[in-house]
């Protein structure tokens, strides 16, 4: 179980947003796709993660308005990133050390390749464990079906 890497569980799928655009442009891609975040692009390069929680910490509770605020004034920064080749236990850990739920997955050249979850992790235990921990059984089977809506 140790041995796995991030590779295996990580969604190659990623939604970007340049990182000029504005927080309104954001929230209707999250929107439109169902999704809570967004890695934030510059030169081509991840720069940063737009989260629901940046847009109502930053933005609604300050009552600034959207279509007026930038992605790059808002968003996390500077990302935390992972090589698609790191032991996924390892990546948890610098999840939990750093206090966030996604880590951004680049390869050569700092490129971006996709992109891992909490969630992501919590289903790879699950499946390791045989779905015999209750929990992390509800989290894996919201996880896949959440995984099938989105690839529709």
């Amino acid at each position: 179980m140790s041995e796995s890497i991030v590779k295996e569980i990580m969604a190659e799928f990623v939604q970007t947003i340049h990182a000029n655009s504005s927080v309104l442009e954001a929230t209707q891609i999250m929107t439109k796709l169902g999704i809570g975040s967004l890695v934030v692009t510059q030169g081509g390069q991840p720069v940063g993660v737009l989260t629901e929680r940046d847009i109502v910490t930053k933005v609604a509770s300050q009552d600034l308005k959207p279509s007026q605020v930038l992605v790059e004034k808002i968003m996390s920064h500077p990302i935390i990133s992972v090589e698609p080749e790191m032991i996924i236990v390892e990546a948890a850990t610098l999840m939990s050390a750093y206090n966030i739920r996604r880590l951004v997955v680049v390869g050569k050249d700092d490129k971006l390749v996709g992109i891992v979850t909490a969630t992501d992790i919590a289903s790879w235990l699950a499946r390791n464990e045989d779905y015999k921990n209750n929990a992390l059984n509800a989290i894996a089977r919201l996880h896949d079906v959440q995984q099938c809506i989105l690839y529709q």
